[in-house]
């Protein structure tokens, strides 16, 4: 495993245990360590609600993308028709951490 998959999958396993815990709200470390708090917004279609979502740290301003995931009852989401200004009312200026293409084991 790479470096940068290491880093994606540290804030995934961040992610989840968030999300896992809902509706309970839990502090996460940052992955990245800065101790910053973990911030996660979804937009999608309120009736499936099924989406994706941004998680995020403000402090670093880095953080995830990930497609495809259900929201869950009684989060807060935008919808998928949400404006630009809707969405940086919620979702800072921040950096995409990019998923690392499949690496052979044994490559760096």
């Amino acid at each position: 495993m790479t470096n940068s998959q290491r880093t994606w999958e540290a804030w995934f396993d961040a992610f989840t245990k968030m999300r896992d815990a809902w509706p309970e709200r839990i502090e996460v470390p940052c992955p990245d360590g800065d101790h910053g708090r973990l911030h996660i917004t979804y937009t999608g279609d309120p009736e499936s609600r099924i989406g994706f979502a941004t998680i995020w740290c403000e402090v670093g301003r880095n953080g995830i993308f990930l497609s495809r995931v259900g929201i869950p009852d009684g989060a807060d989401m935008l919808t998928f028709d949400a404006t630009p200004e809707e969405r940086a009312a919620v979702i800072p200026d921040i950096r995409l951490i990019p998923t690392d293409p499949y690496a052979p084991s044994g490559s760096e």
